[in-house]
Formats: structure tokens, sequence, C-alpha cells
């Protein structure tokens, strides 16, 4: 199927070369990009967000977490308090390592191993990027594969005309630096842009045995874009970027006790974690306008991505750290050698195992999109075609080194353990997408429909075995967009959603679900709202284990059965403008989700465990909230943010949420004030979490871990040119 499709994929190439030089010249070209404003989708026949760029650069977060809590219908899952690394989900799809979205850069699939393996490690520095993008419901089959929840685009910086040298500086608690440097010039047919970023903290935990719990983040970037003149707008560009990362984190958390006498405590056992990654990728795109009403894309690219944590994964034998850390009473032994109030004997069930997860992940592929508008029967359409070839893989060497506590510290026993995990992972996949949009007045219908043919392979090398499965599926679409009047629209939806197995899963079927959304959108001058149903039929909810579940292997994925989800979305804005220049912006988002498991069962799977029909999935909060309020006058600009998410299960349940692990409910309030002190410069302090309240915001990994407490940072922005 894959050699066939190689072939399709060749003639459509020559025939959109031919067509391109067949008509007239036309004079204007945009890359391609998932949404472009918030104009452009205010006009989609479904919901989706963008956080452009003067928002991302008036909060200026680095955590993207943060920034998309400003996005209704989206899930996030801290981890660290500096969102290095982000567990997002869209519309129940879990949020674990944002495992079942879509994440691309500039249209381009940014995970590691999207197909081989989907957890996110690495996600693009947020700090670099002009704006974000996030599309749900039917229209996010274009961009699979895992079409469950939606997909998140991020846009880097566009080049441009203008020459541009553009320095950022900021810093602020716990060690915060961050430095920014954009450097832009255009040279006739060729524009260059490049970029660089740094930034780290100190952490803001404190080992019991001293030693460092921060982190710093290298970005380097570059933009080249040819458009020559010719008869037809083309435009061909290269991006070369490589990042890398150290940071001192750690699976491990604390026992609820610990927790409440000190959140920001690190036991000892976590003193050698360490995380270490080097990211690299190279992407062209051509873009070429081949009449006036048809374009074409082009994009070929290559990802990198290497890294190695280094990291506490428990005891040699005997009970896995979250029993440990959540019934401290009864593995007391356990408990005070992992917190260092005692030392180790040298038993296998008081020795500390210590494993360097190593992996490399590579991804590349081709992939051609088409636009064209036409009229037919006195209707006007606009068709649309992708093709997508790639191949992804992941290597993993998980090896394990034993360390016995004495007075705090952690001494290498000198032994020599065998591996955990040594294997290949390797994925080729063909997709396929084809819609059409028909306006007929008023109404606007989008039909679409994705292909994906999928062959997977996992090599086991120390049981010299390898299983392969291939998979394919078509996933249609349907929406609509009914214009009751200039300012007012209703939309309804309907598709196919979609995450595939793993290679060599032994699991019966992929996660599917069918997905519903309708809505109601108003947008005029200076205020609008929408307002979003959605609810999603899983077949076969998948749940994958991860090094930090215990009992299964990483990889492995188990079935949670017919799954149900619904829930609702709401977002809107208002603008004042006052006599005396001041300007005021409310904007608010509301997400309300509810979840049911349909049938009862047992799993050896630590997420699932028992679980009743009725009872709700982990991780999925019943409500969140984000209100933010802007105040503008002159140069100056002051923003305050309410963000809130109430308590949710880590472990499936129903009735009161207190009776198993969760989450609790937080509130954290932000402000930034801002002053422009002149076209090219800006001031701003930005505060964090006011109230310096923390919380419980999960168990996960091993044990209770606390958000970020209060921060301050001092920023200077200046322009050059």
């Amino acid at each position: 199927m894959i050699n066939s499709l190689k072939s399709v994929l060749l003639l459509i190439l020559l025939f959109a070369f031919a067509t391109a030089f067949a008509d007239d010249q036309v004079n204007l070209i945009e890359e391609v990009v998932v949404i472009g404003s918030k104009d452009e989708i205010r006009k989609i026949a479904g919901s989706g967000g963008i956080i452009e760029e003067e928002q991302l650069d008036r909060m200026d977060y680095t955590d993207l977490n943060q920034i998309l809590s400003s996005i209704p219908g989206i899930y996030f899952r801290e981890e660290d308090g500096f969102g290095l690394r982000p567990n997002i989900g869209i519309r129940g799809a879990t949020t674990d390592r944002s495992q079942k979205i879509t994440m691309m850069e500039d249209g381009i699939l940014i995970g590691p191993a999207p197909y081989s393996a989907p957890a996110a490690y690495y996600v693009p520095n947020v700090a670099r990027h002009s704006s974000i993008e996030v599309l749900k419901g039917p229209s996010s089959i274009k961009y699979g594969p895992h079409t469950v929840g939606g997909a998140i685009n991020y846009v880097t910086s566009e080049l441009n005309r203008e020459e541009v040298a553009e320095i950022d500086l900021s810093g602020g608690s716990d060690g915060y630096f961050k430095f920014q440097a954009l450097l832009g010039k255009d040279f006739g047919e060729v524009s260059i842009l490049l970029d660089a970023l740094r930034y780290q903290s100190d952490g803001f935990k404190t080992l019991d045995s001293g030693g460092d719990t921060g982190f710093y983040r290298n970005d380097i970037n570059a933009k080249i874009r040819w458009e020559p003149e010719s008869d037809k707008a083309q435009s061909l560009s290269l991006k070369l970027g490589f990042a890398d990362e150290d940071s001192d984190e750690t699976y491990l958390g604390l026992t609820h006790a610990d927790f409440d006498i000190d959140p920001t405590r690190r036991y000892p056992a976590s003193q050698l974690d360490n995380f270490q990654s080097e990211h690299r990728q190279l992407h062209l795109n051509y873009a070429l306008q081949m009449t006036e009403s048809t374009s074409l894309n082009v994009k070929a690219y290559l990802n990198e991505f290497e890294r190695a944590w280094n990291k506490f994964d428990g005891l040699m034998s005997g009970t896995a750290p979250q029993k440990i850390l959540t019934s401290p009473e009864l593995y007391a032994n356990q408990y005070r050698v992992l917190s260092g109030l005692a030392n180790s004997t040298g038993s296998d069930s008081d020795t500390i195992d210590v494993t360097n997860n190593d992996r490399e992940f590579s991804s590349r592929g081709l992939q051609i999109s088409t636009t064209t508008a036409y009229s037919f029967s006195n209707v006007d359409n606009e068709l649309s075609f992708g093709i997508r070839l790639h191949k992804d893989e992941v290597d993993r060497d998980h090896r394990k080194a034993g360390f016995l506590m004495e007075s705090g510290n952690l001494i290498d026993n000198g032994i020599d353990y065998p591996s955990k995990v040594q294997n290949h992972a390797e994925s080729q996949a063909v997709s396929l997408y084809a819609s059409n949009r028909f306006y007929i007045n008023q109404l606007e219908i989008e039909l679409g429909v994705r292909y994906e043919d999928i062959e997977g392979d996992l090599t086991n090398h120390m049981l010299a075995v390898t299983k392969s499965n291939d998979q394919s599926k078509v996933l249609p679409g349907l929406s609509a967009l009914w214009g009751l009047s200039e300012s007012t629209s209703l939309f309804a939806g309907v598709h196919k959603g979609y995450s595939p197995r793993s290679p060599g899963s032994s699991a019966d079927q992929a996660e599917e679900s069918t997905n519903y959304e309708y809505g109601l959108r108003y947008n005029q001058e200076n205020r609008g709202f929408e307002i979003v149903g959605f609810h999603s039929d899983y077949e076969n909810l998948l749940g994958r284990c991860r090094v930090s579940d215990f009992g299964c292997n990483p990889g492995e994925e188990f079935s949670g059965g017919e799954v149900k989800i619904s829930g609702a979305e709401l977002s809107g804005s208002l603008q004042r403008n006052f006599d005396n220049d001041l300007n005021l912006t409310v904007s608010l988002n509301y997400t309300y989700t509810d979840s049911e498991f349909q049938e009862s069962f047992l799993s050896t799977f630590s997420q699932f465990g028992l679980v009743r029909e009725g009872d709700e999935l982990p991780y999925l909060p019943e409500s969140i909230a984000r209100v933010e309020i802007l105040l503008t006058k002159d140069d100056w600009e002051l923003l305050g943010a309410v963000k809130y998410q109430s308590s949710m299960r880590e472990e499936p349940g129903q009735g009161p949420i207190e009776q198993g692990l969760y989450g609790e409910e937080l509130t954290v309030v932000d402000l930034s004030a801002s002053w422009h002190f002149s076209e090219s410069g800006s001031l701003q302090l930005l505060m964090t979490n006011l109230a310096d309240e923390q919380k419980i915001v999960a168990h996960r990994p091993f044990g209770a871990r606390p958000n970020r407490p209060f921060s301050a940072v001092f920023r200077v922005k200046y322009r050059l040119k």
C-alpha cells in the first residue's frame, strides 16, 4: 500500500507543477498556517482558538500550561511547575505526556516520534513563537495522526521585508533568567531571520542533601526565505534549529504529611536525577500560488531528538514508590530510606534503583497540500487535498544502577545490573486527507475525510523478538456553519476520532471515537462570545504504560473499553473605551466536563485498576476557568488573570473525590504591568501566583507534587531597528 501511494504522490507533484506554469501572474503569496488569525477562526465551521503574538507578549510565559489556559477545552496536569514536561489534553483526550493530540510547528509534526512513541518529551519553547493555534472538532482530521481531541500548531516568527534587531532580557525569583535576541535582514529576493533563546532557573525546590534542582534551556534557530521574481508568486524557505536542555528534575514527589510541612522539599533519593536532551530540526517549505484561486504547499522535514533521564525509579524489589508515598505508615522502612531518615541495609528491598532512561528519536517526511476555489452549479466551493509520507523511530536503552542511602547521600553499590529495556520501534505512515467546503448563501458546509495507513515494528533486543502490526483507517468528518446575521452564527459537526496503536502493540484495536460538537458564535467590534457543546463516544479507550506506571512494560497498551465524555465550553470578551483614553477589556473562558466508563473491568494498568460502570475518568477536572482584565492608557498596560481548576480524580471512581487519590482545587492570580517608554522599548513586571498558594496538583509520577509558588520577573525589551 505504501509503495503504491508513493507513486500517487509523484503524479500529484507532476500535475501540480504543470498546472502552476499554465496561468496568469499572481503577486502575493503567504505561507500556509492552520488558522491564521482570530478573524479567520470566526469563519470556520468548527471550534478552535488562537493565541496571537500580542497576547503571548503581554504575560511573557515560558510555561505552555499557563499559555494554553486561555483557550477552553484544554486540560493540563502540572508536573514540574515550569512546564518543562507538559501534560496536555483536549476534550477528554488523556493529558499524559500530550500523547493523544497532534502537535506541530509551522504545520509540521514536531513530536519526537508521533507514531512510534507519541509521548511528547520534547515540546517547542513557546517563548520563541509568534502565535499558537488550536483546532478542535471536525477540522482537526486534517492534522492527524491523533484526532480524538484536536491539534496544536506552534507558529514561529514570520520572515518579512523589514530589518529587525530585538533584545529581550528578564530576571527574577529563584534565579530566573531569560535572554532572547532576534535579528532579521532583507537582501532583495532573500530574507534571513535569526533567533536565539536561553532561559534558566535555580528551581523552587530544595534537596534535603543539598544540590541543584534547577534547569537551563537553549534554543537557536535560523530561517532563510527566497522569493524569486517570476510570473508566479512563490517562495522557498529553510528553517534550521537546535535546542538543548539540562534540568535536575525528578519523578519523586512527597507524602501528604511532608507536603503539608514544606511542599518545595525534595527527598535525597532524587539527588542524582538529571534530564539532558538535544533537538535538531531541518524544515523545507515551498509555497506556490499556481493561479489566482489555487495554491500549493510542499514541506520536507527532519527532526532528531536525544534524551537521557537519569532518575529515581523506585527500589530494586518490593513495593512501588507510589504506594510507599501514599501509605508511608504501611511501608515505614522504605519511606525512611527514600527520605534519608534511615540507611539502606544492602538488601534489594531498600536499595534504590536509579535508571538512566536513554532514548534516541527521529522523524522525517514529505507532505504536500493544495487548495483551490471553484464554482459548480452556481455554488462556490473550496477544495483542499493533502498527502504525507512519514517515518519515525525510537531506540530505548534503560540501564539501572543500585544505590545505598547512607547518612542522606546515595552511594553506588558497585553491582552491574542488566538493562531493563532495550528495543527499537519504527513506523511508516501514509496519510491522505481531502475536504470540500460548499458556500450556499449563508450556509457553509465542509465535508472531509482522512486516511491513515501505518506499518509498525517493535524489536526487543533483549529477547531477540520482533513484533509487527499494520493499521489502516478511514476517518470522515462533516461540519456546517449557518450565518444567522453578520454577527451571529450557528455551527455543528461530527467526525471520527483516532489514535493509532503503538508498534508491536497487542491491543485488539486502536483508540477510536465518534466526536460531536455544536455551538453558537457571536461577534461584534467590541464584544463577542462562543458557546460550544461537545460529546465523544469512545469505542475503545487505550491507556499506555509509561516508566512511571508500575506492574507493566513501557509502551504496553491496555483497553479501557467504551467511554463517554461530554462537556461545554464558553468563551467571551467585552471591550470598553472611555473618554480619558482608558481602555478596558474583559475576557473569560470556562470548560465543564463529565466522563463515564461504560463497563466494569479489572485492569493491571495502574491508571485503571478496578473500574466500575459509571466511574469518572482520571485527570479530567469538572471545571476549568480563566478571567483576564486588561487596562490600557497611553503607554501603560495592566493585566490581571485569575485561573481556576476544580479538584480532579487521579484514579477512576464516583462519589466524593476525596475517597481516592486526587489533585486539589487550585486558584492562581497573575499580574503584569508594562510601560512602553518609547516606540522601540518597554519595561514589564510580571508576578505569578500572587497569593503564593501551593496545592497538590498531582500524585503522578510518584507522590504529591506542587504547583510553582509566587514568583516575580522584571523584563526589558528593546527593538534596535
